[in-house]
């Protein structure tokens, strides 16, 4: 069956569009499967780093709570040695008290006297 020349130049020309219309689209989807892999990759280097990040934060914990942890124990202990100190102290201060005599009973009758005494120094009071 003859084609006359008029139908081949249309079908000819709807051929090439067809054909540009199919190259278009390829490079669409070239150009897109590239944007697709550079942004896969700029999220899989994103949530490496995000993964890092948390990790380290998590190590930064568990540090911080081992170093908590010995602190409370070295507190213990100093607060231990502290009161231990003024066990001491209270026990050679009450030595000493006795040794020059300091706890006498009598000492605690003068002391009301001493608040109450005629020759106590007294302060100028300003009018």
């Amino acid at each position: 069956m003859p084609v006359s020349r008029r139908k081949y130049n249309a079908l000819a020309a709807d051929y090439e569009r067809i054909r540009e219309q199919r190259d278009e689209a390829q490079r669409t989807v070239r150009a897109m499967q590239t944007a697709t892999r550079t942004a896969a990759g700029q999220f899989t280097a994103a949530d490496d780093t995000l993964n890092r990040v948390r990790l380290a934060r998590l190590a930064d914990a568990i540090r911080y709570t081992r170093r908590i942890a010995r602190l409370v124990r070295i507190v213990a202990r100093l607060r231990g040695e502290v009161a231990a100190a003024d066990r001491r102290a209270a026990r050679v201060q009450a030595a000493y008290d006795n040794a020059v005599g300091l706890d006498n009973p009598s000492l605690d009758h003068g002391a009301t006297w001493q608040s109450r005494r005629e020759d106590k120094p007294r302060t100028a009071v300003a009018s």
